[in-house]
């Protein structure tokens, strides 16, 4: 495991902490910590729009964290890369669509220097640091037409821990907490969960 991984999953796994290990089983149970509308816990998604602003626009700078209304689990992802000291080879956003498809630009050009690339959910055997993603709303996401459409409603997990056909990811803004997932896989360590509408995965080259 690069450095980098190391400190990505260690950022990821501390914001899990913070949140009090809110966890989805395979099962579907579910445990849940610490949520955002708590007292005092709007402080830490402050914190990750302020990364945000920071990194990505000045125009979030209005976000304080009680805006319930404005998905964080983008800057969840932004903050723990700021951390793990991915630099300008990351593309911070509020929203997931930008790094996703900057990492299916990094496929397209064979590019091995380029922190992500994208692939296939099905045709790439995940190892922590790696990112996986699903879409959501009315407009059908795929690796193919992503680039086209531009920007859709999509959400990523960070995966920290890989076991015998499964995976624990972790992502913000889930059940209202960061929280740690357990995702199904194949025997070759491919995604083959369908919990949700994954369509791509961001395979961590650094």
């Amino acid at each position: 495991m690069s450095q980098f991984t190391k400190r990505l999953v260690a950022a990821a796994l501390d914001e899990w902490e913070y949140f009090d290990r809110s966890v989805k089983k395979l099962d579907g149970t579910t445990r849940v910590g610490k949520v955002e509308y708590q007292d005092g816990v709007y402080l830490r998604v402050n914190d990750y729009w302020k990364l945000v602003h920071e990194r990505y626009k000045p125009q979030y700078k209005h976000l304080t964290g009680r805006d319930r209304g404005w998905p964080w689990s983008a800057a969840f992802i932004s903050f723990c890369m700021d951390a793990a000291k991915a630099g300008d080879g990351f593309k911070y956003s509020a929203g997931h669509a930008h790094y996703i498809n900057a990492a299916i630009r990094a496929m397209n050009a064979n590019n091995g220097d380029a922190i992500y690339r994208a692939h296939k959910k099905n045709s790439s055997r995940l190892k922590e640091g790696d990112m996986v993603a699903y879409w959501w709303g009315d407009r059908r996401i795929s690796i193919d037409n992503a680039l086209q459409i531009g920007w859709y409603n999509s959400h990523c997990d960070i995966v920290t821990k890989v076991s015998d056909r499964s995976v624990d990811v972790i992502g913000g803004n889930v059940m209202h907490s960061v929280t740690k997932k357990t995702l199904r896989t194949n025997s070759n360590g491919e995604l083959t969960d369908t919990s949700e509408k994954w369509f791509v995965v961001l395979e961590c080259q650094k």
